[in-house]
């Protein structure tokens, strides 16, 4: 009995010593931050292909050390290693060449190999919910962001855009 427990002890902290150890790199360049916040200060920037190790995660943010330096990054800034699988890819960019041209966007069609990683965050934590409170200054930031309809149709305009009608598909 005694050789099973630590068997399973062993097991388990080898488990851990593996995710703690899981190697990752940059997809693009991007910001490592102090804390888990894009509000926090910026310790370096880390070039698009560095390597990282993940040490944990919360949400949408990933804390990692690279070049002996420690902080977060957003986790849509990582590949790894475990999510990428081959595909194909369409000429364009990712949206309007892959996703959008089923839309009716993008143009032809090249069949190269492309890598391909998804990554899913699930919601709020029971922490988070209990830590959770108002932001006023956040929600000031999100309104300035807003457009009225004058606006929008302004900015259609100058960018030359025009209106297509697409059918709507019950069922979808």
């Amino acid at each position: 009995m005694a050789f099973a427990r630590i068997l399973i002890f062993v097991l388990l902290t080898a488990a851990g010593l593996a995710l703690a150890q899981e190697r990752a790199s940059t997809n693009r360049g991007t910001e490592l931050r102090e804390r888990a916040s894009s509000e926090a200060r910026v310790v370096t920037m880390l070039p698009e292909s560095s390597p990282v190790t993940v040490l944990s995660r919360s949400g949408g943010w990933t804390q990692v050390e690279s070049g002996g330096q420690r902080g977060w990054v957003r986790v849509f800034h990582l590949r790894f290693a475990a999510t990428v699988e081959e595909g194909t890819r369409s000429s364009g960019s990712s949206f309007f060449g892959g996703v959008g041209s089923a839309l009716g966007f993008g143009g032809a069609k090249r069949n190269d190999q492309a890598k391909i990683a998804t990554i899913g965050i699930r919601g709020l934590s029971p922490e988070d919910m209990r830590n959770a409170g108002p932001d006023p200054e956040a929600l000031r930031r999100m309104q300035s962001f807003r457009s009225d309809k004058a606006a929008a149709e302004r900015f259609a305009r100058e960018a030359k855009l025009s209106a297509q009608r697409v059918a709507y598909e019950e069922g979808r």
